[in-house]
């Protein structure tokens, strides 16, 4: 089965032919590239190249990727990528950058959405000083669904973001650092460390959305995911919280990870913290 490489392998390339290396730690990336070129000897977790096979390895390596990797990687998106390499994804900009998804009360011009939708938006189209409230949603299914939720009042006219991974969380956080400071953002996440923590390392969230505790929901709770985020929760109890640390309290007291899609199942009523 050919093995399929990428910006990193790249990048890993690109670090060995401008530095003149001749060994390297056979980590999994260049495990990756040896067995793709296969080229180069594995010696007590080194890999190590003479002079000819470090010249091969550009050779080998520029006509995989159409780009001559002692230079470095194209800058900028994909489209300018593609009018000089072979694979445009050593591009370092992913399609999502610089975009956000969104819904609820748009700024001005944009259009007013029916319920069901949502929008995909470039972030130079969105006129900061026309957003009143921000609501960060962590999960795509329940950003589909917000309507549905118990909200408070005053997120009735929120601009809603999904939150996002890879390059659409950076264009979320790109958004937020661009908002004024008065304008409140509200974080929507799981009710668990790991939701609590990208509530806390979120830019410019000033408020948290968090569930009514119920026997029902509570007795939905996973303790086993709440206990897998040991790591998140070693984050917690470093980290300073301000107003939230009576919910991480609360949290840890209950002991359990509660999922937005539960709040919804079983129309938990939600507040602002």
């Amino acid at each position: 089965m050919p093995v399929s490489l990428g910006r990193s392998h790249a990048r890993a390339l690109h670090h060995l032919l401008r530095n003149h290396l001749r060994e390297v730690a056979c980590n999994a990336t260049w495990q990756d590239i040896h067995r793709a070129f296969e080229l180069g000897r594995v010696e007590r977790r080194r890999l190590t190249f003479s002079p000819r096979e470090r010249e091969l390895l550009r050779e080998e390596a520029k006509r995989h990727f159409g780009w001559d990797l002692i230079e470095p990687l194209p800058g900028e998106d994909r489209i300018q990528a593609a009018s000089q390499a072979i694979d445009e994804k050593l591009a370092p900009q992913r399609p999502d950058h610089g975009f956000v998804l969104a819904k609820g009360v748009l700024p001005v011009p944009l259009p007013a959405l029916p319920t069901g939708c949502s929008l995909r938006v470039a972030l130079d189209q969105l006129d900061v000083a026309a957003i009143g409230h921000v609501l960060v949603v962590e999960n795509l299914d329940c950003f589909d669904q917000i309507h549905r939720f118990l909200l408070p009042d005053n997120l009735g006219d929120a601009l809603v973001l999904y939150r996002g991974h890879g390059a659409a969380t950076r264009g979320t956080r790109r958004l937020l650092q661009r908002l004024p400071a008065a304008i409140p953002v509200v974080v929507f996440a799981d009710y668990d460390p790991a939701g609590l923590v990208i509530a806390a390392t979120l830019p410019q969230a000033s408020q948290l959305l968090v569930p009514q505790l119920t026997p029902e929901l509570l007795a939905k709770g996973s303790r086993e995911h709440f206990h897998r985020q040991h790591l998140q929760a070693r984050h917690l109890d470093s980290g300073a919280l301000g107003g939230w640390q009576a919910v991480w309290a609360e949290m840890k007291q209950a002991g359990v990870s509660i999922k937005q899609q539960h709040m919804l199942a079983f129309g938990a009523a939600l507040r602002c913290i």
